[in-house]
């Protein structure tokens, strides 16, 4: 019996095996707008060198999130502008107009910039006839737009802009600000009871370093016994399958660690491997374990493969 219960200690570390928001119903908009076909074509032509975008000391970077894609910008020092990233970081409900622009409703700012007659394409705006933010990315020969100040220009390909929604979450914030947030994404030092060593985790891209947060972030909630978070990382069919041959659902598994039958110390992380292959990943390592499984306390060492799987933005832990 104490072996079957040792077997069942050693199997656990390898259980996973098997702002402010705003809308505006008014665009800075003009007249009709070309064919879907005409835009594409103009748009193919203009690249980020051809915007001629001015960067000076005095400039600001600034970092546009729609959804998962990255667009940068570059705002002058005009008091609008000013103004404008004193309100960031921003989250908006954007809309897409006319395959040309998109925009959405802000805090109202000082007009004391580059007032243009019209937009080029690649501007970044605030249309101070709506009170909007207004992001324009085509159409610019057919348009008859006034009441803008122009606070900056894209840096990134137009081109970007060209599969997006008709409405996208958007965020805003500094190029200095986007990098430490992306640093704090990934802050593998808040898990306090979960040890990794054996690999540079700077030198991971992003989806890695995302498959391996997941991971961490799993086994501390182990430790913690945080069901909420481990029900969170885990498929709901997943099953739970122990060296003993025991076999557990999701729940029948986290009933177990919320009544105290197994109770995690610490786990370290050693010597991690992470493939991803588009929405698939796997990590293979060793786990360290320090825990009492039903009454029996140890210290174990064994390397295990873990299967993810990417679903809405979030990497999930599955069976194989």
């Amino acid at each position: 019996m104490k072996k079957a219960i040792l077997f069942t200690i050693i199997m656990i570390p390898a259980l996973l095996l098997s702002a402010c928001s705003a809308k505006s119903d008014e665009p800075a908009s003009g007249p009709q707008t070309q064919t879907s076909a005409e835009a594409e074509s103009a748009e193919a032509s203009i690249d980020s060198s051809e915007r001629k975008t001015e960067v000076t000391e005095k400039s600001s970077e600034i970092m546009m999130r729609f959804g998962d894609t990255k667009i940068t910008a570059v705002l002058d020092n005009s008091e609008t502008s000013t103004a404008f990233l004193e309100l960031l970081p921003l989250t908006l409900d954007m809309r897409r107009y006319a395959d040309r622009e998109y925009y959405a409703a802000i805090n109202e700012l000082p007009e004391d910039g580059e007032h243009i007659p019209d937009f080029e394409n690649g501007d970044v705006t605030y249309y101070t006839a709506g009170k909007s933010l207004a992001i324009f990315f085509g159409n610019a020969e057919n348009s008859s737009q006034g009441d803008l100040i122009r606070m900056g220009r894209i840096t990134s390909v137009l081109s970007l802009f060209e599969k997006m929604t008709d409405s996208v979450t958007v965020t805003i914030t500094t190029a200095e600000n986007e990098e430490t947030a992306e640093a704090m994404k990934y802050d593998f030092e808040q898990f306090s009871n979960v040890d990794i060593t054996g690999i540079d985790i700077s030198s991971l891209n992003e989806e890695e370093l995302a498959v391996l947060y997941a991971q961490a972030r799993y086994c501390q909630a182990m430790t913690d016994a945080d069901i909420d978070t481990m029900r969170e990382l885990v498929s709901e069919d997943i099953v739970f399958t122990h060296m003993s041959g025991m076999q557990q659902t999701r729940e029948e598994y986290f009933a177990d660690v919320a009544d105290g039958s197994l109770i995690y110390f610490t786990i370290g992380i050693a010597d991690p491997v992470i493939k991803v292959d588009g929405d698939k990943a796997q990590i293979t390592y060793t786990s360290v374990l320090n825990a009492n499984a039903y009454g029996a306390r140890g210290t174990y060492r064994m390397k295990g493969t873990h299967h993810y799987e990417k679903r809405d933005g979030a990497w999930i832990a599955v069976n194989r």
